[in-house]
C-alpha cells in the first residue's frame, strides 16, 4: 500500500474515532452513564458553557462530570442530538465542531412537563491519547433556545 493510501486511511479512521467520541458524549449524558461520559475527556479538560450557563467554565474532567451529573440527574429525560461533525486533524490534535439540539424535560409532581430546548454548536480541541481521542477543551455556543430555562436550575 502506498504512503498516500495509508495516510488517507488514517484520516478516515481518525475522523470516525473523533465522531465516536462525540456520539459517546451524547449517549453518556442521555443514558446517565457517567463512566462513558467521563471517557470522552482528558483529565485536564476545560469545559466552557458560559454561552448557556453564565460563569460556567469548569477545569478538570472529574469535576465537570460531577457538575453535569448534578444538572442532568434531576431531569426526567434529555436528548442530545449532536450532528454535522467536522474535523481538522493535525497529527495528534484535532479541532472539531458539531451542531447541537439538546432537549431537557422535567416532569412535575402534578404530572405537568416543563421543557427547555437548546440549539447551537460545540467547538472542540481534541487530543490523541493512549486510550484514543479525548476532548481536552470545548465550548457550547447557543444560537437559539425555546421553553423554560428554569428546567436547568437544580432543585
Amino acid at each position: 500500500m502506498s504512503n498516500f493510501s495509508e495516510m488517507n486511511l488514517q484520516i478516515l479512521k481518525d475522523r470516525a474515532e473523533l465522531s465516536d467520541v462525540l456520539n459517546n458524549y451524547a449517549a453518556g449524558v442521555d443514558q446517565r452513564d457517567w463512566v462513558l461520559f467521563r471517557s470522552c475527556f482528558s483529565d485536564d479538560l476545560e469545559a466552557d458553557f458560559t454561552g448557556v450557563l453564565p460563569g460556567k467554565v469548569c477545569h478538570g474532567a472529574d469535576k465537570w462530570v460531577a457538575a453535569a451529573a448534578k444538572l442532568i440527574e434531576p431531569l426526567t429525560a434529555t436528548q442530545h442530538i449532536i450532528t454535522n461533525h467536522s474535523h481538522e486533524i493535525d497529527g495528534n490534535t484535532a479541532k472539531s465542531r458539531s451542531y447541537l439540539q439538546a432537549q431537557h424535560m422535567h416532569k412535575q409532581a402534578d404530572g405537568t412537563e416543563r421543557h427547555y430546548l437548546i440549539g447551537g454548536y460545540y467547538s472542540y480541541y481534541m487530543v490523541r491519547s493512549d486510550e484514543g481521542w479525548k476532548i481536552k477543551k470545548y465550548s457550547l455556543t447557543q444560537t437559539w433556545c425555546s421553553g423554560d430555562v428554569t428546567v436547568l436550575v437544580p432543585a
